[in-house]
């Protein structure tokens, strides 16, 4: 059995990232991005170090890959560039990233990018602190603006694409439910029809807060602006592994979904289709009569 590992103190790793930057030639600059850039993220020992390397040639740094234990005694470690169905071109200056997750429980998500390729910096406007820039790059400059991650409002065609979309795949989990076919529903379910439902609360959320807030990447911080009541609603239509649950949530979410789809409409003034989602749900119950 392995022994627990001390975690090291984000500063003890901002350090050592820092460290190897400007002791090393080839590294020109580094920045820090994702949630440890952003004022509105909730940091804790569980967040990543977005960490961007700039690089004279990136070919240097991937050639080779023990060079990252510089940092620590890794758990595992991802090339999320270099995947089977995709290879990475190791003779390229392309982009390389590496995911390092250490024992001792930090994280660090390291991109590499080759200076030839800085002047797409330019086009970046998430958040990121310019920790270090030996050459004094313009494109680099630091920026606490959020409003790339903020809800963007719903164009009338993607409102009716979601809500369209959301009652197609309600088919899918009642077919998977029908054969019981428990992977199928629950993956409609879970994954994709939940996809659906988060894009239509989110705009709900969106309105609320005249789309100046985020709710993060898979909907992270929904717990920020959602009533208690309303957050346990949300739980609730989470099914378990039963078929009989998955039905009964399956119409939870439809009842629930329908009352957001209206809020948002009425609010843009766009075109809800209630006919389409009363005959689908009959469908539905009619599918769940004949399957008992």
């Amino acid at each position: 059995m392995n022994e627990r590992v001390n975690m090291r103190t984000a500063d003890e790793l901002l350090r050592l990232i820092m460290s190897k930057a400007e002791d090393d030639d080839r590294i020109r600059a580094v920045t820090l991005n994702g949630s440890r850039a952003s004022k509105s993220a909730l940091i804790d020992k569980y967040s990543d170090f977005d960490i961007t390397y700039f690089v004279s040639d990136v070919r240097e740094f991937t050639k080779e890959k023990d060079w990252i234990s510089y940092f620590g005694d890794i758990l595992i470690v991802q090339y999320s560039m270099d995947w089977y169905s995709s290879p990475y071109d190791y003779s390229s200056r392309d982009t390389f990233v590496y995911l390092i997750q250490f024992e001792d429980g930090n994280r660090i998500d390291l991109s590499i990018v080759d200076i030839s390729n800085i002047k797409k910096e330019e086009e970046n406007k998430e958040p990121k602190v310019v920790l270090l820039n030996k050459d004094n790059f313009k494109e680099l400059e630091s920026s606490n603006d959020e409003t790339e991650y903020f809800i963007k409002e719903p164009t009338d065609m993607e409102y009716y694409n979601t809500c369209n979309e959301f009652r197609w795949l309600s088919i899918y989990i009642t077919k998977g439910l029908c054969r019981s076919e428990i992977y199928y529903a629950k993956y409609a379910y879970d994954v994709l029809i939940m996809e659906m439902f988060m894009k239509m609360l989110n705009w709900k959320i969106g309105i609320e807060n005249q789309f100046k807030v985020t709710t993060g990447t898979h909907k992270k911080y929904l717990k920020r602006f959602l009533s208690k009541d309303e957050l346990n609603r949300v739980h609730s239509i989470f099914p378990d592994g039963s078929y009989e649950d998955i039905w009964e949530k399956l119409f939870m979410m439809y009842d629930y979904f329908h009352e957001l789809e209206c809020i948002v409409g009425y609010t843009y003034g766009f075109k809800n289709d209630t006919d389409e989602s009363y005959r689908v749900k009959k469908y539905i119950q009619n599918q769940k009569k004949e399957t008992k």
